[in-house]
C-alpha cells in the first residue's frame, strides 16, 4: 500500500513497510559423468589392481573419486578431490593387518582373535574421525576445502560408549531367563533395543554433521529424534511386507531344497545355499533400501550451512528399482556393468539433492577470505591427518 500526496500525485512507500525479502533459489546438483568414460577408468583400475595384488587399489580409488567429483556440479562449479594415493594405501594396510589378525586368530589362536576384536572396537571411533577428516579435507568446491573437527571424545561417546547402554536390555533378558520368565525377558530386550537404537543413530548423524565446516561456516543439524523412531517403525512394517512373499517363495522351493540335502554330508550343497540366498536377498534389499533412503533424506533435510539448507528427495521405489536392475546387470555381465550401474546411481542421487537459499553461493568464498580461512587451500598436512580408512 502507498500514500498518495495530493500535490504531486507521486506514490511514496509506506513508512514501516516490510523490507524486501531475498529471493530464495533452489539449486540442484548435476552429474555429467557417463558410463563410457568411466568404464575406461574402471577397467584399467581393475586390471592394475589385480596385477599388483591390490596395491594399486589406492591409486584406483583416487582416480575414481576424482572423476566422480569433477563431474558433480553445484551452481555450475564442479567439486574436486585432492587426495594422494599413499595415505589411502597406508590406511588400507593398517585395516588389512587388524582384520587379518582377527581372521587368522579365529583359525589358529582364539585369544589373538579376541584381542583383535577388542582392538577394532577400541580404535573404531578414532578411525572414523580420521577417515572423516581425510575425506573432508581433500574435498573442495570453488577452491575451498571442507573441514572436519577432530572431536575424538564425541566419536568415542556416540560410536562406542552408547553401545554399552544396549547391554542393559541384554542383562535384563538374562536375569529374567534365570528367574524363569524368558518370554518377559525377551520382550524387555526388544523394547530396550527399539528405544535405544534410533536414538543412537540420530545422535550419530548429528555429531557427524555438526563437526563439518565449509567456507568459514559450520554445518548445523536441526535434528528431530522422533523422526528416527518413525523410520525404524515403518522399516519394521516394510520387513513384514517383504517377509510374506519371502515365506511363500521358501514354501514353493522347499520340496526342491529338501531333495538336495544329503543326511550323510555335514555341509549343504552349493545349490542349496544359493537358493536360500536368492530367497533372502529381496527381503534384505527391500528393508535396507527403505532405511538407507529415509536416513539419507533425514541427514540432508535436517542439515543447514549458514543461510542455506538442503533438500533430499530420494524415493523408495525408484531406489529399489535401480538397486535391483543394477544388481541383475552386474550379475549377468560378470561385473562388466559395474561402471554403468555406478554412473546411473550417481546421476539419480545428484538429481534429487538441492541446495536452497537466498544467496548466490559466492558468499562462501567471500566469507572464507574475510575470516582468513584460506590456509586450508594452501597447506598440506598429510603427516597430521594421516590416513583414509575408507569408512
Amino acid at each position: 500500500m502507498h500514500d498518495e500526496t495530493m500535490a504531486s500525485g507521486v506514490y511514496l512507500p509506506e513508512i514501516g513497510a516490510a523490507a524486501e525479502r531475498p529471493v530464495v533459489n533452489s539449486r540442484t546438483l548435476q552429474f555429467h559423468g557417463n558410463a563410457e568414460d568411466y568404464f575406461r577408468i574402471w577397467i584399467v583400475n581393475v586390471a592394475l589392481s589385480l596385477v599388483t595384488l591390490g596395491i594399486y587399489s589406492a591409486w584406483a580409488t583416487v582416480r575414481t573419486r576424482r572423476y566422480m567429483y569433477a563431474n558433480t556440479c553445484l551452481g555450475g562449479s564442479p567439486f574436486d578431490y585432492l587426495a594422494r594415493p599413499l595415505p589411502i594405501l597406508k590406511g588400507r594396510l593398517l585395516t588389512a593387518l587388524i582384520f587379518g589378525i582377527y581372521a587368522l586368530g579365529g583359525q589358529f589362536f582364539k585369544p589373538a582373535q579376541f584381542a583383535a576384536a577388542l582392538l577394532i572396537a577400541a580404535f573404531m571411533p578414532w578411525m572414523i574421525v580420521k577417515s572423516l577428516m581425510f575425506r573432508a579435507r581433500y574435498s573442495s568446491w570453488r577452491g575451498l576445502r571442507f573441514y572436519f573437527t577432530d572431536d575424538y571424545a564425541g566419536a568415542y561417546k556416540w560410536y562406542l560408549g552408547v553401545y554399552f547402554l544396549m547391554g542393559i536390555p541384554l542383562v535384563a533378558m538374562g536375569a529374567s531367563s534365570l528367574t524363569g520368565h524368558p518370554i518377559f525377558g525377551a520382550l524387555l530386550c526388544v523394547i530396550g533395543m527399539i528405544a535405544l537404537y534410533p536414538w543412537i543413530k540420530g545422535n550419530q548423524q548429528q555429531w557427524m554433521v555438526e563437526n563439518h565446516h565449509f567456507g568459514g561456516k559450520s554445518f548445523k543439524f536441526n535434528g528431530d529424534m522422533g523422526s528416527y523412531y518413525s523410520i525404524y517403525g515403518l522399516a519394521a512394517l516394510v520387513a513384514l511386507a517383504w517377509f510374506m512373499p519371502t515365506t511363500g517363495l521358501f514354501g514353493a522351493l522347499s520340496p526342491l531344497l529338501k531333495g538336495q540335502i544329503n543326511a550323510h554330508t555335514k555341509l549343504p550343497p552349493i545349490s542349496f545355499v544359493l537358493a536360500v540366498y536368492a530367497c533372502m536377498v529381496p527381503l534384505y534389499l527391500g528393508v535396507w533400501t527403505f532405511v538407507h533412503t529415509r536416513m539419507t533424506n533425514m541427514l540432508y533435510n535436517q542439515s543447514q550451512l549458514g543461510t542455506y539448507r538442503f533438500r533430499s528427495t530420494l524415493a523408495y521405489w525408484p531406489m529399489l528399482g535401480i538397486y535391483l536392475t543394477n544388481g541383475l546387470a552386474v550379475l549377468c555381465t560378470i561385473g562388466l556393468a559395474m561402471p554403468w550401474a555406478r554412473i546411473r546411481m550417481a546421476r539419480y542421487r545428484a538429481a534429487h539433492l538441492e541446495v536452497i537459499g537466498g544467496g548466490d553461493l559466492s558468499d562462501f568464498v567471500r566469507d572464507a577470505f574475510s575470516h582468513g580461512d584460506i590456509g586450508a587451500t594452501a597447506t598440506e598436512l598429510d603427516s597430521l591427518l594421516g590416513i583414509d580408512i575408507g569408512l
